[in-house]
């Protein structure tokens, strides 16, 4: 894909005077202020070329704007993403006749506090959609032109497509950034090639750091009891995993354990015990403990608020910055200014008491945006993100992090989890917020696109949190098939799986699919198909070969297999390949490709991915031999095809359950002895 550089712009004040600059001269820009360099690194190898800003002020100035104008061709692309502002913000593949729609003016109050609504343009003709720090552009066979910043610590970076006019404009957000040395202004790569591959030299260009956290399954006490929760809640569910033998690896406390938001250190009088207590006890079964804190935020019903006001950011007018309107709590909810010194004590104290006192070993952090919605002390907000992740890490130490509620950028290579979508809705969609166009609406459906399109970042400076899956009947409106797919992204996506259900009440099936999940597996040269709002995923675990198809549409989808067999993981049924099947709306399918020799797996029954219940089958002398997979909860059943002829026997560890025959095959069901 060809990119013409049409001409850049700078804004900036010098002393109280506005200047604007627009020039195509991108060899070495030479003013009586400054000197621009442009620069350009190509490599071949890596399909990639890096492109750098370099300005270097003759006197010290401040920023206003900085963008560059492209010209490329849309006419054969298949769409284009759009990262959005912060976690929550709704994240997918647009296409020529979309628009991204700002939220709704009349609750600017409400909405725009989450979101990028209050510092972006939103342009309203089809085909115009703004991405931040990375953005790709969909081409024929899997292949992208990925384009995404590698430097963000001073400033986020914007890429905004005009699919319509054949226009990408890239600029920094740079506002009131003040600068009086060399300041790089744009740093980003151009890379060309399959998606997978793409971002595989993105990851290796950047350099991120190596992470020190696996792949985890866990339970969170928020979508089941938000603020309503107690000592015994919380010990009652730990309960139910070492009654079930659940190897559970994180349970987090969410909120509703302390007095009020921003009030860290008093404990609501429920947890009668103490936060300690409760640590101990999950520690006890070997069990990761965590705890949920918002610690750039503070609520009316708080000490920071009655008597610390002092700690509260304030914008330009001397107002207090709201960042949110909760119910639960009392209404309106301020941000903390990270630049009080006073306040930075504190939450040092916080951390110091939370991690060292009270023997948690993650926080889930949340609400972070906020703190860094306006520029301040002249610093972008990105600039000021990176600051207050970077001191976040560092009062947290070697203990984990689950970021929430903030840039993405901003928590590579400072979070161990970083959510990657919105809360999830109790139904398929919150259909007020969504007509209103809020973008970091509760929404089971935006967090399900979420997953799929930010699954890149898996792995790339922290572990993709999709949020929850919920499994449960009672408290939820979500059907089986809703709640199927939602499982399937979270399992194919995301490598941190939350429930929040108590699993005590589910039925033999439901706790079976559940256990199902367990082991966690690697999903191997994963491609994603999309036409609108229907994906097809074809993936690998080991040698085995899987389809997975999810219709997040309002219409049921007709979908003809590939030529084979296919063993569908829920009905248990075998599916003839090169005929039409019915994914309904809002269901999902996860199919397993059966191999067509005489001597084959056919089916399974113990995990959600077919087949993972054995490590190997082989016969050898008529003796057929299975390693079993010794990680699985449940215990698993596999069906095995062989010619109808052939005398097979069966090693010591394995059991036949039944066999059933048909003129040329037996299928034989066997289990762990």
């Amino acid at each position: 894909m060809n990119f013409k550089f049409r001409h850049f712009s700078l804004i900036y004040f010098k002393e109280d005077k506005q200047i604007n600059i627009q020039s195509q001269d991108f060899s070495k820009f030479v003013h009586e202020d400054f000197v621009l360099k442009f620069l350009l690194e190509a490599d071949e190898d890596k399909n990639s070329t890096i492109y750098i800003v370099e300005l270097m002020p003759k006197y010290p100035i401040q920023l206003v704007h900085f963008s560059i104008d492209i010209d490329t061709d849309y006419s054969n692309t298949f769409g284009v993403f759009a990262n959005g502002f912060q976690s929550w913000t709704e994240s997918r593949v647009y296409y020529k006749d979309d628009v991204i729609k700002p939220a709704k003016k009349f609750i600017k109050g409400l909405a725009y506090t989450y979101g990028d609504y209050n510092f972006v343009n939103y342009k309203k003709h089809q085909g115009c959609i703004h991405s931040w720090n990375y953005t790709y552009i969909k081409q024929e066979k899997y292949k992208i032109n990925l384009l995404a910043s590698l430097n963000e610590s001073s400033a986020y970076t914007l890429f905004e497509h005009d699919m319509q006019n054949n226009s990408l404009h890239i600029s920094k957000e740079i506002e009131d950034k003040q600068i009086d040395e060399k300041f790089e202004l744009l740093h980003f790569v151009h890379i060309e090639d399959r998606e997978d591959f793409a971002f595989q030299n993105f990851a290796f260009i950047k350099s991120f750091k190596p992470l020190k956290v696996q792949p985890s399954i866990g339970w969170t006490s928020w979508y089941n009891y938000y603020t309503k929760i107690d000592e015994k809640i919380i010990l009652d569910n730990l309960e139910n995993f070492t009654q079930n033998n659940i190897p559970i690896s994180i349970f987090q406390i969410d909120d509703g354990w302390q007095k009020a938001v921003g009030d860290w250190l008093n404990i609501q009088p429920k947890f009668k015990n103490g936060m300690q207590f409760i640590s101990d006890k999950i520690k006890s079964k070997n069990i990761t403990a965590g705890l949920w804190l918002a610690p750039f935020a503070c609520e009316k019903n708080s000490f920071i608020y009655r008597e610390k006001q002092d700690w509260i950011l304030k914008d330009k007018t001397g107002k207090l910055v709201k960042i949110g309107y909760n119910p639960m709590w009392s209404g309106w909810f301020y941000a903390l200014d990270f630049f009080n010194e006073e306040l930075r004590s504190y939450l040092r104290k916080v951390f110091d008491t939370v991690l060292n006192e009270w023997h948690f070993d993650l926080v889930k952090l949340d609400f972070l945006y906020g703190t860094a919605s306006i520029p301040q002390h002249g610093k972008s907000r990105g600039e000021v993100m990176h600051l207050v992740m970077n001191f976040l890490r560092e009062c947290v130490g070697d203990k984990k992090i689950l970021g929430c509620g903030v840039p993405l950028s901003a928590a590579q290579d400072t979070t161990d989890f970083c959510r990657i979508g919105p809360d999830i809705h109790l139904s398929w969609e919150f259909k007020l917020l969504k007509m209103l166009n809020a973008r970091e609406r509760l929404s089971t459906y935006s967090a399900i696109h979420n997953t799929i399109s930010r699954r890149h970042l898996n792995k790339l400076g922290f572990i993709n949190d999709p949020d929850v899956f919920m499994l449960r009947k009672e408290k939820n409106n979500l059907s089986f098939q809703e709640q199927y797919s939602l499982l399937l992204a979270n399992l194919l996506f995301g490598d941190l799986l939350f429930t929040s259900d108590d699993i005590s009440k589910y039925n033999t099936e439901t706790l079976f699919l559940y256990k199902s999940i367990f082991p966690l597996v690697e999903k191997e040269s994963v491609l994603v198909q999309q036409e609108k709002e229907f994906y097809q995923i074809h993936f690998n675990i080991d040698d085995k070969y899987y389809l997975a198809l999810i219709n997040t549409s309002n219409h049921d989808k007709i979908y003809k297999l590939p030529n084979g067999s296919f063993f569908d993981n829920v009905t248990q049924n075998t599916l003839k390949g090169n005929k039409s099947i019915t994914i309904p709306k809002h269901g999902s399918k996860c199919l397993f490709r059966i191999n067509a020799t005489p001597f084959t797996l056919v089916g399974s029954k113990g995990h959600f991915f077919c087949g993972v219940e054995v490590n190997n089958i082989f016969i050898s002398g008529g003796i057929l031999e299975i390693e079993w997979n010794n990680k699985l909860v449940n215990k698993p059943i596999v069906y095995y095809r062989i010619p109808i002829s052939y005398e097979v026997s069966l090693s010591e560890n394995t059991h036949l359950e039944s066999r059933t025959e048909d003129a040329d095959f037996a299928i034989i069901a066997l289990s762990p002895k």
